[in-house]
């Protein structure tokens, strides 16, 4: 075997398992968890994306009504970053349960579990 056949053979299980293992975990917290009040309401969600060492990160949100939003691209370069998502909803004297979720899809394809919001619109 050539030197650089042996090269290439070492190099690239080390480049795929570094994209498998870039993204540690997603976390996500949702403000407020309940909302008891005037509709529409407002509805916070923050995400954290942490990584094992420096890299460009692509996500979107996805939300429990079946939307999903834009892919965005960010440049991690410490141990976590965090992103912020905006929800308004309801009306009249709705009732419902609502989640959103980060969704990161490259370089590995991992979610946010789903950071759910009971909803009473008075």
């Amino acid at each position: 075997m050539t030197r650089k056949l042996a090269l290439i053979l070492l190099l690239v299980p080390v480049a795929l398992l570094a994209s498998v293992h870039t993204v540690k975990r997603v976390a996500i917290v949702a403000n407020p968890k309940v909302y008891d009040g005037r509709c529409p309401a407002t509805l916070n969600f923050t995400a954290t994306i942490f990584v094992n060492h420096p890299s460009f990160v692509e996500y979107r949100w996805e939300r429990s009504d079946g939307a999903r939003g834009p892919k965005q691209r960010i440049d991690i370069r410490s141990a976590g970053q965090g992103m912020t998502d905006t929800w308004t909803l309801g009306s009249g004297r709705q009732r419902m349960v609502v989640w959103e979720r980060l969704h990161v899809l490259a370089p590995t394809g991992i979610s946010s579990p789903e950071a759910r919001v009971r909803v009473s619109c008075r």
